[in-house]
């Protein structure tokens, strides 16, 4: 009987010395970590190089400079187009209308100008000369090997007696023009007369530019 009783009580002091181990392991535990403070609220808390992103200094990603900013900052006659070098154009195509491309840049190409008459003339002036001398540099440049000559006239004067004069016009407009150098057989004339006035108004000055000759090219 004795023996049963000192072998509960060992029992009882075995369970006692278990839990009083668990217990001081469980007290003895590491304590859970805190969450790692941020390496930084803003840019400035970073060194230089580095910006704050989500609590963290991170390389900071350059922009690549531009090339250019302006046409003067490109060599070998190129422009700056979004910041880059580029040739404004390689053939006549890539310019506008009446450009064509010299040197990679889009340059106006020369264009045919309209000469004036006195009233009731036909003979040149020295300023329709002039733009006649420079209409032939032009035909010439642009290889062009027909041309048509009209002669116009205002309201003033008989159907009749315009289309007459218009001729006349033409005529020395194309004189002028094989002067000069341009064959003849390619230069046509025609007289429309009072009929395509530029300006329809019964004035002096709608009257001065109706009086005309005009050089057309293909």
């Amino acid at each position: 009987m004795t023996n049963k009783i000192w072998g509960g009580a060992l029992l009882l002091l075995a369970g006692a010395a278990l839990f009083v181990s668990v217990m001081f392991v469980a007290g003895c535990a590491d304590p859970p970590k805190p969450a790692p403070l941020p390496e930084c609220d803003d840019d400035l808390d970073c060194p230089e190089g580095k910006r704050c992103e989500g609590g963290r200094c991170v390389v900071k990603i350059q922009a690549a400079r531009p090339e250019c900013t302006s046409d003067a900052d490109c060599p070998d006659n190129k422009i700056c187009v979004n910041g880059k070098c580029q040739f404004e154009c390689t053939v006549d195509s890539d310019c506008g209308p009446n450009h064509k491309c010299v040197n990679n840049r889009c340059v106006r190409g020369c264009e045919v100008q309209t000469v004036h008459f006195d009233f009731d003339e036909y003979y040149l002036t020295a300023e329709a000369q002039a733009i006649l001398r420079a209409n032939v540099a032009c035909i010439k440049e642009k290889g062009v090997v027909k041309v048509t000559i009209e002669g116009h006239c205002d309201e003033r004067g008989s159907i009749e007696y315009n289309l007459s004069l218009g001729q006349k016009r033409a005529q020395s407009v194309r004189n002028f023009l094989v002067d000069l150098g341009i064959d003849r057989k390619n230069v046509k004339i025609i007289s429309y007369g009072e009929e395509r006035p530029l300006d329809p108004a019964s004035t002096e000055d709608a009257w001065a530019k109706n009086r005309r000759g005009e050089t057309v090219l293909p």
